[in-house]
């Protein structure tokens, strides 16, 4: 996924109340603190949304929403020390392949959102909870790997219906 002739690029999102947070994170140090911030919050953050995306990266048009090569978005317990994930990435020939964690962490009474916009809605199932840890790892080999979906966690296919990537996000 990363090479010298395309240098990838990869920003996150997330919301702490009424306040919102964009990094562009440029190594793994980088990263580290991001995701630190996030998972030892002594609040709860809104569901974060990355983007993995060549450097110089713009959308060609603005409407229908053109993906980047590759979006994350994950949500945090940071009680419980718990998260899930959905993945998407886009292909060379303009399809789109997605996946969402696969794990046995889940916690009776944690919901776990995939869209920070309408997190009542969009939860993530039980079954795509993994641990804090787990979550660390594979956001580490998305973001610096060279393998879709990134083996550092399970991870099974996705739908549109299993993954709700919101309109007007971003993507």
């Amino acid at each position: 996924m990363h090479s010298a002739d395309y240098p990838m690029v990869v920003t996150g999102k997330y919301a702490v109340g009424d306040s919102a947070f964009t990094a562009h994170i440029a190594d793994e140090d980088g990263l580290a603190a991001f995701l630190t911030g996030i998972t030892r919050s002594p609040v709860a953050t809104s569901a974060v949304r990355m983007f993995l995306t060549p450097q110089g990266y713009r959308p060609v048009k603005p409407l229908p929403i053109e993906l980047p090569p590759s979006a994350l978005y994950f949500d945090v317990d940071q009680g419980h020390q718990v998260a899930a994930a959905g993945l998407l990435v886009a292909t060379v020939d303009g399809k789109s392949r997605q996946w969402r964690t696969s794990g046995d962490a889940w916690i009776d009474g944690v919901a776990l959102a995939q869209d920070p916009h309408n997190p009542d809605f969009t939860s993530f199932p039980p079954e795509s909870f993994i641990t804090v840890d787990q979550l660390r790892d594979a956001v580490f080999a998305w973001a610096f790997g060279d393998v879709m979906p990134a083996p550092a966690a399970i991870w099974r296919p996705a739908s549109a219906w299993d993954v709700r990537w919101p309109v007007g996000s971003g993507l």
